[in-house]
C-alpha cells in the first residue's frame, strides 16, 4: 500500500509524506512506483532553458525513515506489553553487564520507546480533534491524560527497578535524554490540543482541565530535573531551547532514519554511448581522408582542405550525439539509483528521474486528472503550461525489514520536500489594484493579491493497482499561500 499526505512545510517549501507499507509477509520484495507531473503556468517562465535538472534535484530534498511501530498509549504504559518490557530488559541487562552489545540494545530501546510515544500521542490527539460531542470529548481527554501518566510513570520507574545507578553517568544520560524528549513531545501535542479546544468550547474549563493539570504537574517535574524551558522575554534562552529541541528530535529518531546512497544510474551506459559517438565520428573522418587521398594523392591542397573540414565535422557529429543522448535518449532512463541501507545492510533500493515533457506527450489519464475546465485553462487561447515529470520507484526487502527490530515494522516513510523559491523569481507584484464599479459614475479601488497555480498530479502503482492524487498549489511573490487536495 502507498499513502501520500501533502502539506505546506514553510513559506517556500511543500512537503509530501509518502508511506510505503509492504504487503503480505510472504512477499520477499515489495515494489512501488510513483510518477508526479508538475504543471507550471507559462507566466512563471520555468522551462528546460531556465531551470535545469540540477536545479530540480537541488530544490528537492528526500529523507527516508522506517514507519514507527504502532502502539496505543494504553499499551505503551502497560509494563506487560512489549515496549516497556523490552525497555526494562535492555536496561537491566546493561546494568548487569556493561558490554558494547548491551549498550547498543539499551540505547536503541530508549529511542524506539520514545519514538512510539511521540507517534501514539499524535494519533490520540488527532482522534480528539475529530470528536464533536462535548461529553465524549471530556471522557476521551481524561482517558488520554491517564494513559500519558501511565506512560511517563512506567518510563521513569525503570532506572530504579533495573538498577541503572550502577551505570556510569555518560550512559545514564541516554535515559535522561529520553525523559526530556518525552516531556517535550507530550507538552507540544497537549498545548496544541488545549488551544484548539479553547476555540471549539469557549468558556468550558471542564473540558481542558485534565490537560492543564497534567501540564502544570509536568512543569514542576521538569523544573526539578533542571530541564531547559522557554522563558518570557529571554531570546537567548529560547534560542537554546529550540536548538536543544532539534537535537533531541534528531537523536531520538536517528534509529528510524535510513541511509539513502544516491549515484548516477546511467554513468556506464553514457560512457559507452559517448565512446560509440567518438568512434562513429572518427569513421566519418577516416572515410573522407581515404577518399580524397585516393583521388588527389598525398600532400595536395584538396586533401588538406578535406582533412580540415572532416575534422570540423567529426567534432560536430560527436557533440550532436552527446546532445541527442542528454535530450532524447537520456529521458528514457532514471537519473539516479538509490541504495537504501540500515546498519550497513541493504533493505531496498530506489530509482528517480526528472524530465521536462511536452504537454501533448502527457498521458491522457493524467491530463484528465489535471482537470482543465475553461477554454482559457485548456489552452485554446495559447495559454500553455510547462510540465515536469518526476519518476520514482522504490523496492523494499520484506524479510530484511523484519530483522531490523523486535517490533513489527510496517514499512518505510519517505519525506519529500520541494523548495519553490526559484518558481517565484518572475512573479508580478504581490498586490494589484482592482477597480470596482459602484454605478452612477462612482468607483473605488481594492488591493488584490496576484496569485499563480501549480498542479501536482501523482500516479501511484502497487501490486497492479493504479490510483491518482492531485494537489493545487497557490503561489504569490511572498510564497506559498494554500495547498488543496482535489
Amino acid at each position: 500500500m502507498l499513502e501520500i499526505h501533502g502539506k505546506i512545510h514553510d513559506k517556500y517549501t511543500l512537503e509530501f509524506k509518502v508511506g510505503y507499507s509492504r504487503g503480505h509477509e510472504e512477499m520477499s520484495v515489495s515494489n512501488f512506483v510513483m510518477d508526479t507531473w508538475i504543471f507550471i503556468p507559462d507566466a512563471l517562465y520555468i522551462n528546460d532553458k531556465t531551470y535545469s535538472k540540477a536545479n530540480f534535484y537541488r530544490d528537492v530534498r528526500t529523507l527516508v525513515r522506517l514507519i514507527t511501530p504502532v502502539y496505543s498509549l494504553k499499551q505503551l504504559g502497560d509494563p506487560k506489553e512489549m515496549p516497556l518490557s523490552h525497555l526494562f530488559e535492555a536496561c537491566n541487562s546493561f546494568a548487569e553487564a556493561q558490554t558494547e552489545v548491551n549498550e547498543e540494545s539499551y540505547e536503541h530501546q530508549i529511542k524506539m520507546f520514545c519514538s512510539m510515544v511521540r507517534s501514539a500521542t499524535r494519533n490520540a490527539i488527532r482522534v480528539l480533534e475529530k470528536q464533536t460531542d462535548e461529553v465524549k470529548m471530556t471522557e476521551q481527554i481524561k482517558s488520554v491524560i491517564d494513559y500519558l501518566r501511565g506512560v511517563t510513570k512506567g518510563y521513569r520507574d525503570i532506572p530504579e527497578q533495573a538498577g541503572l545507578n550502577r551505570v556510569a553517568y555518560e550512559q545514564r544520560l541516554y535515559f535522561e535524554i529520553g525523559d526530556e524528549y518525552l516531556c517535550r513531545v507530550i507538552d507540544m501535542h497537549l498545548f496544541r490540543a488545549m488551544n484548539e479546544l479553547k476555540k471549539r468550547f469557549p468558556g468550558n474549563e471542564a473540558v481542558i482541565r485534565p490537560i492543564y493539570e497534567y501540564l502544570d504537574a509536568d512543569l514542576e517535574y521538569q523544573k526539578q530535573k533542571g530541564i531547559l524551558l522557554p522563558k518570557e522575554q529571554d531570546e537567548e534562552n529560547n534560542k537554546r531551547f529550540l536548538h536543544r529541541a532539534g537535537q533531541l528530535k534528531k537523536y531520538i529518531e536517528s534509529d528510524l532514519y535510513i541511509l539513502a546512497h544516491k549515484k548516477s544510474n546511467t554513468f556506464m551506459f553514457q560512457q559507452l554511448f559517448f565512446m560509440f559517438a567518438a568512434g562513429l565520428s572518427m569513421v566519418f573522418a577516416t572515410i573522407v581522408s581515404f577518399s580524397f587521398q585516393q583521388t588527389y594523392g598525398n600532400f595536395t591542397l584538396p586533401l588538406f582542405i578535406a582533412l580540415v573540414v572532416s575534422y570540423m565535422l567529426k567534432d560536430r557529429i560527436k557533440d550532436l550525439m552527446h546532445y541527442w543522448f542528454s535530450s532524447r535518449l537520456g529521458s528514457r532512463f532514471y537519473d539516479y539509483k538509490i541504495k537504501l541501507a540500515m546498519h550497513g545492510k541493504p533493505i531496498g533500493w530506489g530509482k528517480e528521474g526528472c524530465d521536462f515533457v511536452n504537454e501533448d506527450k502527457v498521458p491522457r489519464e493524467v491530463r484528465v486528472h489535471r482537470g482543465r475546465v475553461s477554454g482559457l485553462e485548456a489552452g485554446h487561447c495559447s495559454l500553455r503550461e510547462t510540465v515536469i515529470v518526476h519518476r520514482h520507484q522504490v523496492a523494499l526487502y520484506g524479510k530484511r525489514l523484519n530483522k531490523l527490530s523486535h517490533y513489527p515494522l510496517p514499512g518505510v516513510n519517505e519525506i519529500i520536500r520541494i523548495n519553490l523559491r526559484d518558481f517565484l523569481r518572475r512573479t508580478d507584484a504581490p498586490h494589484v489594484p482592482v477597480y470596482i464599479n459602484e454605478g452612477d459614475g462612482k468607483c473605488h479601488i481594492v488591493s488584490t493579491e496576484k496569485v499563480y497555480y501549480l498542479h501536482f498530479v501523482m500516479r501511484i502503482k502497487y501490486e497492479g493497482v493504479v490510483s491518482y492524487r492531485r494537489y493545487r498549489i497557490q503561489l504569490s511573490r511572498r510564497g506559498i499561500k494554500q495547498m488543496t487536495e482535489w
